[in-house]
């Protein structure tokens, strides 16, 4: 699927989570639905109609939900329920998620909805579709879902404002559902037996934070490549453990690709050290004295610079396994029951369970935790002369003593891993039953995304600090020795902070680098100067094949 002349076109098998995000993002793209979807939206809702009229039992058809599952509603009262429905599950609390992570929810429902199998009518599908790209952006309180009947709470939000109830942003404002629809020349929906149903049931807003998530650490993973090979050069460590000879060895995906990054950006450095010579000045060394004695540079270097692929590379096998999961969420259909116009029957399942998501976000948060472990290591290497192979004291190169330098630095770094594994106490695991038992086993995905989102969000502070490090040690070890790929990191980061050589608040530097790091400038800048970097390796660990890819 691609968007093209300002639209992205909906056909609930190909939207990838990329596209996902970006038109999340941008509202100036408009969505509209594959024309040859239509007539099985159509025949699913006359199925639903037909069976309606007939009084065949269907949940949330003509039966109540949840824990008032066996009380029976007879015809004429679809109306008053389903908008009692989508009014009761909406009791979220808390802070309103941004914007565009409520455009992406919608995105992602109308996706789910517009494959034919939820029974929505085409006339209320269609008004979603002009809630989305007339800007009506309903208010979703971000705490209070369970992820197990889905997102009932949050979807819940989006379906009130349908029918001109709650509150949504439209321009900018903060107005009632009603409002906010009227204000943009939307009709309001008019629901019927299983509508409200559909809406709410499913996993659409914790596949739309899961999915910004995976592309957020995607590129914070990526970026970290490119900061590792900066904090080599300028702790003077050495290329050779990447070398792929090696890793062909030992193949893992993520590890490999992690290889072949750090062998492509540590090309023409002159600040990194080669094995073989250090090794050769070390027997040199220890021929010219019997003694026991201590060398100035150890023969191999330490396992956070040494054993990066080893440790990235997990964190991208992990990655990936979120990326196909988060991929097939958001193209399938996840409410229950399921209409099959091809079978002419009706199907009760669990599709809304949101336990895949779950279990994908939690291993995020400990993929980005990791990444941030690893990073900070690099950052207590800077900051100890006797670990970084000549460098001053917490890179102050004068006035030493009486400037502090980069030491309060590593105060937040701490502090943001140490919350980082604290928020890596699995939701997946938490299940409490709810709804007089009903809903006995519940995944908390939401609540799984976004702990999911706020590590990786820290995870960018930990390499905004790194990576000014690394350009301070960079000016103090001689700028013009730096590889290509790192030279462009540098200068890029230059643009933001200069050369400390005196104590300033550093906190808007740290903000705006990790600003940065999100929009993924920074990798941009490297990748015109090496092309691109790796993410997970798919020739199977053939150099040649890496090479081509």
């Amino acid at each position: 699927m691609t968007i093209s002349s300002g639209t992205l076109v909906l056909d609930g098998q190909e939207l990838s989570l990329e596209e996902l995000v970006e038109v999340g993002r941008d509202p100036s793209i408009s969505i509209s639905i594959q024309p040859s979807n239509w007539p099985k939206i159509e025949q699913c809702r006359a199925l639903v109609e037909k069976w309606a009229d007939e009084e065949q039992v269907i949940y949330g058809v003509n039966t109540s939900c949840g824990g008032l599952v066996n009380y029976l509603l007879p015809k004429g009262n679809d109306r008053e329920f389903q908008r009692n429905l989508i009014r009761s599950v909406s009791t979220n609390v808390g802070a309103f998620l941004p914007d565009e992570l409520v455009r992406t929810t919608m995105i992602a429902r109308v996706n789910s909805l517009c494959r034919g199998y939820s029974g929505i009518k085409p006339e209320n599908l269609k008004i979603y579709l002009e809630m989305i790209n007339r800007g009506v952006v309903p208010c979703i309180p971000e705490q209070g879902s369970l992820g197990s009947s889905g997102d009932l709470g949050p979807l819940g939000c989006i379906a009130c404002v349908a029918i001109g109830e709650w509150k949504a942003h439209y321009q900018g404002k903060l107005m009632d559902g009603a409002a906010a629809m009227a204000a943009a020349g939307i009709p309001l929906m008019k629901l019927n037996a299983k509508e409200g149903l559909s809406m709410i049931n499913g996993t659409s807003c914790m596949a739309a934070i899961a999915s910004s998530n995976v592309f957020e650490a995607g590129l914070a993973i990526k970026q970290s490549d490119a900061l590792a090979a900066l904090s080599i050069e300028t702790l003077l460590g050495r290329a050779n453990p990447f070398d792929l000879r090696v890793h062909r060895q030992k193949y893992h995906p993520g590890q490999y690709a992690t290889a072949y990054n750090l062998s492509k950006l540590l090309e023409g450095s002159d600040l990194v050290l080669d094995e073989q010579e250090v090794s050769e000045n070390l027997q040199e060394l220890l021929k010219k004295n019997n003694n026991i004695q201590a060398a100035d540079i150890p023969v191999e270097d330490a396992y956070s610079l040494r054993c990066t692929p080893q440790l990235i590379g997990p964190c991208r096998d992990g990655l990936q396994f979120a990326r196909d999961i988060v991929n097939r969420e958001i193209n399938s259909s996840n409410d229950n029951p399921l209409i099959f116009t091809e079978y002419d029957t009706f199907i009760h399942n669990g599709h809304f369970q949101g336990q895949y998501l779950s279990l994908a976000m939690d291993n995020i948060a400990t993929v980005m935790t990791t990444v941030s472990v690893i990073s900070d290591r690099r950052v207590d290497r800077f900051m100890d002369a006797s670990h970084s192979v000549g460098l001053p004291p917490f890179l102050v190169a004068n006035d030493t003593g009486l400037r502090m330098g980069f030491m309060p630095g590593q105060f937040m770094t701490s502090s943001v891993v140490a919350e980082n594994r604290t928020l890596c106490l699995p939701a997946s695991v938490q299940s409490i039953p709810s709804t007089a038992d009903f809903q006995d086993v519940v995944s908390f995905g939401l609540i799984a995304g976004r702990k999911a989102r706020k590590v990786i969000r820290n995870t960018n502070y930990v390499l905004a600090f790194e990576l000014m490090c690394g350009a301070q040690a960079a000016d103090i070890r001689g700028a013009h020795r730096l590889g290509p790929a790192s030279r462009a990191l540098y200068e890029a980061t230059r643009e933001t902070v200069p050369y400390l050589d005196y104590d300033t608040v550093i906190i808007d530097y740290l903000e705006e680098i990790a600003r940065r790091l999100r929009q993924g400038e920074f990798l941009e800048r490297v990748e015109q100067v090496v092309g691109p970097l790796m993410m997970n390796d798919t020739s199977g660990g053939s150099e040649e094949l890496a090479k081509a890819a």
